[in-house]
């Protein structure tokens, strides 16, 4: 494969993970498929790349299934979190009718 084609990819990779990372505005797991998308990016320097874009490739792939398991990881907790707070206000909301219907009642 020509070179100029792995160090499209590589840039690529580097300025997608860049702005990915620092305009981090979604609610995870949000960008799950960026990261997954830029896993696959990174295979074309770790496959067709010389020995520096190889070496690259191999960084740049550990990073985004890092960042593949940190997204995963953050939306289970949020989603825990969701749940707690959902459970938590339906019992308070419970508590509360269930004591102005006693001192309703005469």
């Amino acid at each position: 494969m020509k070179p100029s084609l792995v160090r499209i990819a590589s840039a690529v990779w580097v300025i997608v993970i860049v702005l990915a990372i620092i305009g981090d505005l979604s609610v995870p797991p949000a960008e799950l498929p960026l990261y997954i998308g830029l896993a696959c990016i990174t295979l074309v320097p770790l496959i067709f790349g010389s020995r520096r874009y190889r070496v690259f490739g191999a960084i740049a792939l550990a990073v985004s299934l890092l960042m593949v398991v940190m997204e995963y990881s953050a939306g289970i907790r949020i989603k825990e979190y969701k749940e707690h707070i959902r459970s938590t206000s339906t019992e308070e909301n419970q508590q509360t009718n269930a004591a102005a219907t006693k001192q309703q009642k005469p």
